[in-house]
């Protein structure tokens, strides 16, 4: 005879069978090379482009969180994308590096995320450049260079979901990667419009 207690016991011992949940854990974002055009403390300013340059305008939101999806407020995001032409504004015609001043950052900037671990900033689609080492034209790419306390910095790039140039990137993981696109709204780029995209960086804890 099956008693009350029996039925307990068995509910017992099937729950205590049943696997532990893991923790919730977030994709790492994957790193990227850094390239030779990135300044340090560049000037805190999110609007990454200078009156007058005509172009496609892109805002890019998101947050900075932890592998847990906890956020991470005052983080510092470091931004440089290409002028539409694919020119670094501190780059020689050769190439080279040159110094500029704060007043001559006009492609770049810094951010500081908000206690929700929040930021946003404005650029225009930086243009396509031919890669004389690889002989290839690069996909358009955001640089990005995150900072935390307490976290390993994160070094990467976004990409455009319709770049002709992406699937034909320097091959590696250091480039062109399907999960760092941004996506758009709208998808095409209309006069007066301004394209939106979300995306969320995720850091790995300092070991």
């Amino acid at each position: 005879m099956v008693t009350a207690e029996t039925l307990k016991r068995e509910k017992m011992t099937a729950t205590s069978k049943r696997p532990a949940l893991l923790p919730r854990q977030l994709r790492l974002t994957p790193s990227q090379v850094l390239g030779p055009y990135f300044i340090a403390n560049s000037v805190l300013q999110s609007k990454l482009f200078p009156k007058g340059v005509v172009g496609s305008e892109v805002r890019i939101t998101g947050q900075v969180m932890a592998q847990d999806g906890s956020v991470i407020p005052s983080a510092r995001v470091s931004i440089w994308v290409a002028d539409p032409q694919g020119r670094y504004d501190n780059q020689k015609d050769d190439g080279s590096v040159k110094q500029i001043t704060p007043q001559q950052q006009l492609y770049r900037g810094r951010l500081i995320t908000d206690k929700d671990g929040k930021y946003g900033f404005n650029c225009l689609r930086p243009g396509n450049y031919f890669d004389d080492g690889y002989k290839l034209w690069r996909p358009a790419h955001i640089h990005v260079h995150v900072e935390a306390a307490g976290y390993e910095s994160l070094t990467t790039q976004l990409y455009f979901d319709d770049d002709a140039h992406n699937t034909l990137d320097i091959p590696g993981d250091d480039f062109f990667l399907p999960e760092l696109v941004v996506q758009l709204s709208p998808a095409v780029p209309k006069t007066g419009t301004v394209q939106s995209g979300i995306f969320n960086f995720v850091l790995a804890r300092a070991s």
